[in-house]
């Protein structure tokens, strides 16, 4: 029944019995109390009385009739306040709505849709406020780990640095040339790690599609061109890295900034995370010249159910690394490479095994 009715008709009935009740109470004020007390209409003082005795029942009557409407009301907004307050528990109270079979009783049953209502809201504001909670610890555990990112190239420079500085010490100029060789390496790593930090920025502050640069090229020799980059790293020396694809040209358009952070972050995740001695093979498929598919493929160790769903949540980079890999970044962080597929009206997906391996597959469609 619809409440409006349903609170009509309760409301309506409640005054028919307040009028009611009046009635009888007026009977038997004037035929049954007042001739027991001794009390007659000839006697003086009567007619105030009789005024006195009906005034209090109106009193009563009205004081039953508002409890029986107004308590489940208190109860109702005092639990919304509770809530305005950020305590999403029921009141201390809440149990006095129910009997004993758990079922509403009959004043509390005229708000049973608000009463239901309020308990899924409360529900629904203790889950936002976990979420947020968790978002922010993940939020102070990203900035945490851009710190550590920023700092340890920086304490290469530093170092190198004061090896060249030091008076104590005559370098030959191959030596030098080393020291500086590592310099330049990590003054590009930081700066790579900045732009990614801008960019990361840049994609929580716009609420609209990232904007593209969308240009042609071809779209093998940009991935060619791409792992050289990443895998010319002498760190990566111990990783078995390998490159397929059938065709030598595929042509397609994209934005070349965007789609290389985001394809480079997933290598980086790939090795990040995997022991030296992985295998990692990345495969593009121009499917029918429908879209295009990138599969990066590693045989390491593989990633849980739990690690898989918070894999794409914001600000989330993973889990511990192998104290072997730890001298290099963590990246972006797979939201934000999702964020970049997406721009590029694409899907990306993950399958994972733990202890076999894990397959990151990214599907871009050709423009119209």
């Amino acid at each position: 029944m619809n409440i409006k009715l349903r609170f009509s008709i309760h409301f309506i009935a409640g005054l028919f019995a307040w009028i009611l009740s009046m009635g009888i109470v007026v009977m038997l004020i004037i035929d049954g109390i007042l001739p027991m007390l001794g009390l007659y209409e000839e006697m003086p003082g009567y007619d105030l009385i009789l005024l006195v005795l009906f005034a209090v029942s109106i009193i009563v009557s009205s004081l039953i009739f508002s409890w029986y409407f107004s308590r489940p009301i208190w109860l109702i907004i005092s639990w919304i306040s509770r809530l305005s307050q950020g305590t999403y528990q029921e009141p201390a109270d809440s149990d006095k709505m129910y009997t004993k079979r758990n079922k509403l009783k009959r004043p509390y049953r005229l708000f049973r849709e608000i009463i239901t209502n309020i308990y899924e809201l409360s529900d629904q504001l203790r889950k936002s406020q976990q979420e947020r909670e968790k978002l922010e610890q993940l939020k102070k555990d990203w900035i945490a780990g851009i710190s550590h990112d920023l700092k340890t190239p920086l304490t290469y420079i530093s170092g190198y640095s004061a090896l060249l500085l030091n008076e104590e010490y005559s370098w030959s100029e191959e030596e030098k040339q080393s020291f500086m060789q590592e310099i330049l390496k990590k003054s590009k790593h930081m700066e790579a790690l900045i732009q990614d930090f801008n960019l990361s920025l840049q994609l929580q502050e716009t609420k609209a599609q990232i904007p593209l640069r969308l240009e042609e090229a071809n779209l093998v020799e940009f991935l060619k061109s791409l792992l050289a980059d990443t895998w010319n790293d002498p760190d990566l020396q111990e990783y078995d890295l390998s490159f397929h694809c059938e065709e030598d040209s595929i042509p397609f358009s994209f934005d070349r900034r965007l789609l290389y952070r985001a394809i480079q972050n997933l290598l980086i995740n790939a090795v990040m995370h995997n022991p030296p001695g992985t295998a990692i093979s990345v495969q593009l498929t121009n499917v029918q010249n429908q879209f295009i598919k990138v599969t990066i493929e590693d045989n390491g160790v593989g990633m849980d159910r739990a690690t898989i769903g918070n894999l794409f949540k914001k600000y989330y980079r993973g889990g511990t690394l192998d104290s072997s890999s730890a001298h290099h970044s963590m990246g972006l962080g797979l939201s934000i490479v999702k964020d970049l597929i997406l721009a590029h009206r694409g899907h990306i997906s993950v399958n994972s095994i733990p202890a076999k391996g894990t397959t990151f597959d990214i599907t871009i469609p050709f423009p119209k």
